[in-house]
């Protein structure tokens, strides 16, 4: 089958859905199909950019191709007589994230009038679609309570084939990731002045700003926290990467409302580490149950240390933790067979 995968980006920068698609065109094409990947530059600011980038997706047109896969706002706006939408966010400075601190659209008359207008097209151009999945049981509520509609859980495996175990239980909670303020990797740092054990923390990561680095940096310094808190501001290689999630305690992942339970969930569980979180931290509670495959605290410096604490003092409760989130992973369809199966039928 001819396909195209449609996605919306910002030039040069790399994240989650960056490596999903490119795992995505290489597994169509590994399966026989022929795939072409259609990157879509997308901006929000200032915000009438918007309204023009989603009328350019509305004018694009993909002649020759049999089926588009289109994977975020607004490329799920392209026309197409058999379109599937897997939803892995839709512009949530629009819905969720509307009237908090991670809003990003101006609370003014303009900002009302672009949101309103997604709102309006979303509810429009969705409706065009074959079938509707969303990468999580989050993504799927939202989608439900804001426009109406259902759609089928069909989750992101990991993109790639490194072979996650478990080496050791070490001495430190491993935090890995961009670095920015919804990610609140600031919030980890700010708990360590108040852990009582001997746990460390590794922060690893690229910053996305000066100001997101310097915030660590500073905090780092004012806690007295050298000893205790690295902070590898740089990507990270994938072999670097595994063998932290091999060699740690536990891993902490603790965004602000996440819509699907990310890599780093999976990549924790795979090594059998339990994973903290919090409680506002969105689709990773799908995977992380409290004191069971993990923690799931408040998202307060206390309550985090509290959880950092009691895995030091108890690792043979950490293991057990992380050897039940690695069974959950298993049990679940998280694989490319069954997304490739899904999309294709």
């Amino acid at each position: 089958m001819k396909i195209g995968i449609l996605i919306s980006t910002v030039p040069f920068v790399r994240g989650g859905a960056e490596i999903l698609i490119r795992a995505l065109h290489a597994k169509l094409r590994e399966y026989g199909h022929q795939a072409l990947l259609v990157r879509i530059p997308f901006r929000w600011e200032p915000p009438q950019k918007i309204l023009e980038h989603m009328l350019a997706c509305r004018l694009l047109r993909m002649p020759g191709v049999a089926r588009v896969v289109a994977l975020n706002f607004p490329a799920f706006y392209v026309p197409h007589e058999d379109k599937i939408v897997w939803m892995l966010h839709q512009f949530r400075p629009a819905y969720d994230l509307w009237k908090t601190p991670y809003q990003g659209l101006s609370d003014s008359p303009e900002g009302q009038e672009v949101r309103d207008f997604i709102v309006r097209a979303d509810n429009s151009y969705l409706a065009e679609a074959s079938r509707i999945f969303a990468n999580s049981e989050v993504t799927s509520a939202r989608l439900k309570h804001f426009n109406g509609f259902d759609s089928d859980v069909l989750h992101p495996p990991l993109p790639y084939d490194h072979q996650f175990s478990c080496i050791e239980y070490g001495d430190f909670i491993f935090a890995p990731g961009n670095i920015n303020e919804a990610e609140r990797q600031l919030l980890l740092v700010q708990s360590m002045t108040h852990c009582r054990s001997g746990v460390k923390l590794l922060l690893a990561g690229k910053s996305e700003s000066e100001a997101n680095s310097d915030a660590i940096k500073v905090a780092i310094s004012k806690g007295r926290l050298e000893d205790r808190v690295t902070f590898l501001d740089r990507f990270i290689s994938e072999e670097e990467k595994v063998d932290w999630f091999g060699r740690a305690l536990a891993c902490a992942y603790i965004p602000y409302d996440e819509d699907s339970y990310g890599y780093v969930t999976l990549e924790s569980l795979l090594s059998k580490k339990a994973l903290i979180t919090c409680n506002d931290s969105g689709g990773i509670r799908e995977l992380v149950k409290d004191k069971v495959t993990g923690r799931v605290v408040d998202a307060s410096p206390r309550a985090l240390a509290e959880a950092m604490d009691g895995l030091y003092y108890d690792r043979a409760e950490a293991r057990q933790m992380g050897e039940a989130g690695y069974g959950l992973v298993k049990t679940l369809d998280i694989n490319w067979d069954h997304v490739v199966r899904v999309l294709t039928a």
